[in-house]
């Protein structure tokens, strides 16, 4: 099925899931209410196969560089793509454990916790079967904030799940606003855009279990490693001009 066939039964079925059952005759309330909880039911089921949907023609753009956000508010303001936050799945995951349990402690210590919210997490973004999170000695620093935290659990995350785990949250983030804009495309070009150069460079080989359609930009001043990589797209700015070239590279490398 494709996103355009999935879109069209979700704009024929929402105004079901979302009518004001209050109004009517009061002896077809019950008809009603039937009605508004199988579209609902429907409409549950319809957006799980739009995500399909979405991560089956996601095109990943790993932004980096001193103009990284310039890129890809271009790309997304002129050029109908998306953005999503790279660290959102780590934040969202940190978030849910008490700075109590790490916050001038050893992270290590607040892994069990880590733990159990990593499987809710999981089940939320509808993933049954992943590596375990272990813990490991080379985890047991002192963190004192929590943005040192999120760095711990990013490296565990990484190395033992792997990062493709941010195509994912980043497909399952962008449904409503897929949704809003009628995204029905062949391809839909998520832009992820990040200055810590060891996840981007962990995006760009993990993220190619989810797809073979994973890409670099790098985006004014950056670092000799990333670069060096291979096929990586080099721009000295980002504006309309040099983004919708960048683009069109992109465009031209998945015809092949």
């Amino acid at each position: 099925m494709s996103l355009a066939t999935v879109l069209q039964e979700i704009k024929q079925i929402k105004p079901f899931a979302e009518e004001d059952i209050s109004s009517g005759p009061m002896e077809t309330l019950n008809s009603r209410r039937g009605r508004q909880k199988q579209a609902k039911e429907t409409l549950k089921r319809l957006k799980k196969e739009y995500m399909a949907e979405l991560l089956s023609t996601a095109v990943f753009v790993v932004s980096s560089g001193l103009g990284k956000d310039s890129f890809a508010s271009v790309a997304v303001e002129s050029f109908n793509c998306f953005s999503a936050d790279p660290e959102e799945f780590y934040k969202d995951l940190v978030n849910r454990v008490p700075p109590v349990l790490y916050l001038n402690k050893e992270g290590i210590n607040a892994f069990d916790v880590l733990g159990r919210h990593l499987e809710d997490k999981m089940l939320e973004l509808d993933i049954r079967e992943y590596n375990q999170l272990i813990t490991k000695q080379e985890y047991s620093k002192k963190v004192e904030s929590k943005e040192e935290f999120i760095e711990l659990v990013k490296q565990a995350i990484n190395k033992q799940i792997g990062a493709e785990i941010v195509g994912i949250q980043s497909v399952t983030s962008l449904i409503d606003t897929a949704l809003d804009k009628g995204h029905s495309g062949r391809t839909t070009p998520i832009i992820l855009s990040t200055n810590d150069e060891k996840l981007a460079l962990d995006l760009i080989r993990d993220l190619e279990r989810l797809t073979k359609r994973v890409f670099l930009v790098i985006t004014g001043k950056s670092s000799k490693s990333l670069k060096s990589v291979e096929e990586a797209i080099i721009l000295k700015e980002a504006n309309k001009e040099t983004v919708e070239q960048a683009l069109i590279t992109i465009q031209k490398s998945l015809k092949k």
